[in-house]
């Protein structure tokens, strides 16, 4: 009788332990909080995509000299950019270079310049139609990226105020870059022997605004 008893309180005791309500319990609990922490982490990495269009409130005007004079005109372009927590993470600017456009000259003389910037002494934009800027990095003073002219890359690095809020951005810059290191090397003393009065800078300066939104 005592023996039908203790098998009786083992059967009992075994099929107690074998019950799988707790023991699942905790591992869909511990399967939630893994869910919750890769969503966390996923939703720390991801990037909110806002766009920049052509229009009156994105503009690039150039600046380029020669001794004793210079011309100034604007390019336009837009892209992409990609912000979160308040921050911009990276993006690129596509610049149509067929929009090259002379603001200080009129008529005539106007139409000369924006063909001769055109031509292959300078963009050659029949065959490089856009040139491109990838962001890579802005450390809240300097942004970092990666300049494309007439196929040829390089990277560059210049001061930026850029303003950032959920869902938009606002920034300006000047910088300049030698246009010599681009394969541009038209009117430059440095490759040319020309007399002074016949020299091009190398520098091209910019004053880039941009707005971008989702």
């Amino acid at each position: 009788m005592k023996k039908l008893i203790l098998c009786s309180t083992a059967l009992y005791l075994l099929t107690s332990c074998s019950d799988g309500s707790q023991p699942s319990s905790i591992v869909s609990e511990k399967k939630d909080s893994v869910n919750q922490t890769e969503n966390s982490i996923k939703n720390k990495n991801e990037n909110t995509l806002i766009k920049v269009v052509r229009d009156s409130s994105s503009v690039l005007r150039w600046t380029g000299s020669a001794v004793g004079k210079s011309h100034y005109g604007t390019l336009d372009y837009n892209g992409s950019l990609k912000i979160s927590d308040n921050k911009l993470n990276g993006g690129e600017l596509i610049f149509d270079m067929k929009t090259i456009n002379t603001k200080d000259l009129e008529g005539e003389w106007k139409q000369k310049l924006d063909n001769h910037l055109m031509n292959p002494d300078f963009f050659n934009v029949d065959s490089f139609p856009t040139a491109k800027l990838t962001i890579n990095e802005y450390d809240g003073t300097n942004l970092n990226g990666d300049l494309t002219i007439k196929n040829i890359t390089k990277q560059i690095s210049f001061p930026a105020k850029v303003t950032v809020s959920e869902n938009s951005l606002e920034g300006s810059a000047e910088f300049s870059i030698n246009r010599t290191d681009f394969g541009i090397v038209y009117g430059s003393g440095n490759f040319f022997d020309l007399v002074e009065d016949k020299i091009i800078a190398d520098e091209i300066d910019f004053n880039i605004l941009i707005k971008a939104s989702k």
